[in-house]
């Protein structure tokens, strides 16, 4: 009878595979997170926005909000949004700020990863009594 050869680990093939699964993971990580890291810095936008407590004080107007917003993207270097992707919308008792941004990065060739950040904050306003 004829005994069958004991495996000693993985073939070539095996390696290659492996290996070509790791790169490609690592590239999408490499377009990936820095997206990931734009829309935290974002949403820290509006959390401080929201944690504005001026705003609350006195009585803003959107194109103050919106401009307050723009400063704190200048700050932290959010060059891309554009006043288009931003709305405020004012409710009974507090601003309704709402920012709509696609980010859109090249993976390879015409492959493109798309992230859509869709985030919104209420800010308070103080009612006045007369």
């Amino acid at each position: 009878m004829r005994r069958l050869k004991q495996q000693d680990g993985m073939a070539m093939i095996g390696w290659i595979l492996l290996i070509g699964l790791i790169i490609t993971i690592s590239v999408l990580a490499l377009k990936i997170l820095p997206m990931y890291r734009y829309s935290f810095q974002i949403l820290f936008a509006l959390r401080d926005l929201k944690a504005d407590q001026t705003l609350q004080i006195k009585k803003a107007t959107p194109e103050e909000i919106k401009k307050i917003l723009f400063t704190e993207f200048d700050y932290k270097s959010l060059k891309e949004i554009t006043t288009d992707e931003i709305t405020v919308s004012q409710g009974d008792n507090a601003y309704n700020v709402r920012i709509r941004h696609q980010l859109k990065e090249q993976v390879v060739g015409n492959w493109y990863i798309v992230l859509i950040i869709d985030e919104s904050v209420d800010i308070p306003t103080q009612k006045y009594s007369q």
